[in-house]
């Protein structure tokens, strides 16, 4: 009759390699993940701070109105009959 063992050393070091390599897995497969959310994060934290950026400028312009070309100083040029405001073809006076 043969004696046969209860308890294998090869197929245990096979095992515990086996689980480790699962762990080593789950925890790459974890950093991808991790590193997505913190990109992903990141991405809205500028996209939120663009919106905000733009927002204050919305309220500037709203604030500040509407600014005319033409403001209240006269401009005087020369033109081809004298001097002129403005530019216009005739000179006033």
């Amino acid at each position: 009759m043969t004696h046969q063992q209860a308890f294998n050393g090869d197929a245990a070091v096979q095992a515990m390699r086996a689980v480790l390599a699962a762990i080593i897995a789950a925890a790459f497969i974890g950093l991808v993940v991790l590193l997505a959310a913190v990109l992903t994060a990141a991405a809205f934290v500028i996209a939120g701070l663009g919106l905000l950026g733009l927002g204050a400028f919305w309220v500037y312009c709203k604030v500040r109105g509407k600014r005319s070309s033409v403001s209240g100083v006269l401009v005087a040029r020369r033109g081809p009959d004298g001097w002129t405001v403005d530019g216009a073809s005739s000179p006033r006076g």
